[in-house]
Parts: structure tokens; sequence; C-alpha cells
């Protein structure tokens, strides 16, 4: 597959990487109560000055002599050389993990140029599509794009991509419905409406992402309710005296 999953990414990856740029509210939510903690250290971070620091200290122990190049009581075998030794795995996957995630960086070019080109093509077929028709798409990989799209803090972008889209697919429906016969103009505007809000269904699932993480907590307000506005906006306020 293309586009890895969203367990590959890591989902703690997301939410340790949202800057107040887009999640300025996540305090008021829950999402990152941990970043208004005393110590506001990331998480590698404070783990790794754990395992400098150790356990709480004890009585100062006695100098130990060396025997063979090895400080006595200290062998691998011993409790003290296993923790040791977990510390510093723990602390090489998290550095591995996070060298990962930074080599997967995904900048504004290969958003316009990678990612969003996936995400348009869907939105199209999801808002042409009759009832009961069958769309060739992957939804795992753009629920991906999404995901990897809202961690990499392009959201901002994203919702204003998907805005200008809809609503210049909005404009054309409601051209076509004004060249519509007057015998066929309410038989169009319900399959148009009954359209858009099947693609609804859909769309607003796919980008959940965006949804909870920048729409929510920056604009106070949901996809759906922004995406039916729309509707309500370019085509059914132009054609409601029509109707009636």
């Amino acid at each position: 597959m293309e586009e890895e999953s969203m367990e590959e990414e890591g989902g703690g990856g997301c939410e340790a990487m949202m800057d107040d740029q887009n999640h300025n509210n996540w305090g008021a939510g829950g999402y990152g109560r941990h970043l208004l903690s005393p110590d506001a250290a990331p998480l590698g971070d404070r783990f790794l000055r754990g395992a400098v620091a150790g356990p709480p200290a004890g009585p100062e122990l006695p100098a130990v002599p060396e025997a063979n190049g090895v400080l006595r009581g200290c062998e691998p075998g011993g409790a003290a050389g296993k923790a040791g030794a977990g510390a510093i795995a723990a602390a090489i996957n998290i550095n591995a993990s996070t060298s990962k995630f930074l080599m997967n960086v995904i900048t504004i070019e290969d958003y316009k140029s990678t990612y969003w080109p996936k995400l348009d093509s869907a939105i199209d077929q999801l808002l042409t599509q009759s009832p009961g028709d069958y769309i060739p798409i992957s939804y795992e990989q753009i629920y991906s794009c999404v995901y990897k799209c809202v961690c990499q803090q392009h959201s901002e972008q994203m919702y204003s991509d998907l805005i200008k889209k809809i609503t210049n697919h909005l404009e054309r429906v409601s051209k076509e419905l004004q060249a519509s016969p007057p015998d066929l103009y309410i038989e169009r505007f319900n399959v148009a409406l009954g359209q858009y809000m099947g693609a609804l269904q859909s769309i607003v699932p796919l980008f959940i992402y965006m949804n909870k993480f920048y729409i929510e907590t920056k604009l106070n307000r949901d996809l759906k309710d922004d995406l039916i506005k729309l509707f309500t906006e370019h085509v059914a306020e132009k054609h409601i005296y029509n109707l009636m």
C-alpha cells in the first residue's frame, strides 16, 4: 500500500506534534493536559532525565575495587545492570522513533503535489456519485492522508482547500439548476440535495481528525455544519423563491 496505516505512524505522534497554531484549546478539551503540567518538557525528554537520574539516592556505598576492568557488584547480570540496560534500550527506541517521524516530514510542497491531489480526487468522486454507486477509492488511504497532514500541521490549508473545492462544486450545481426546465426544476433540486447529503456521510468521517483537532478546537465549529451551510448559501437560498 502506498500510504502507511495509522498504527505505523503512532497515535501519540500526532498529539505530540500539534502546536498552538492549530490547537490552542487543547487544555479545555483534555487532549493536551499533559502540556499544562509543571514539567512541560516532551515525554521523551522527561523519560531520559529519569533514566539518567535513576532511583532516589540511598546510603553511600564504599568504593569497590575493580577486577579485570569491571566494578564488582555491577556485573550485567545484576539488578542494577539490567535496569541500566533497559533504560538505555528504551532511550534508543525513543530516539529511533523520533528520527523515523522526522524523516517523514511533509512539507507544504509535498502536501500540494502529493497529498491534496489524492484528497481532491476522492472528494470529486464522492460529490458526483449516484445513490448506490460503488466508488473505487481506498477509504483507509484517504483517512491516512488526512491523519498525516493533520499531524504535520497542514490542517488550516487542508480545511481551506476543502471548503474551496466544495464551494466550486455547489456553484456548478446551482448553475445547472438555473438552466433546468420548469417541469424538472423541483425534481432536479431534490436529486442535488440528496446527492450532496449522501456525499457528506462519507466526507465528514474521512476528515474526522481535521474536524477534531482544528475545526472544533480552533474555529469552535463542526465540519458537517459548515458543509451544510455551504449548500444553503450557494444553492438553497438562490433557488428558494423559484421552488416556492
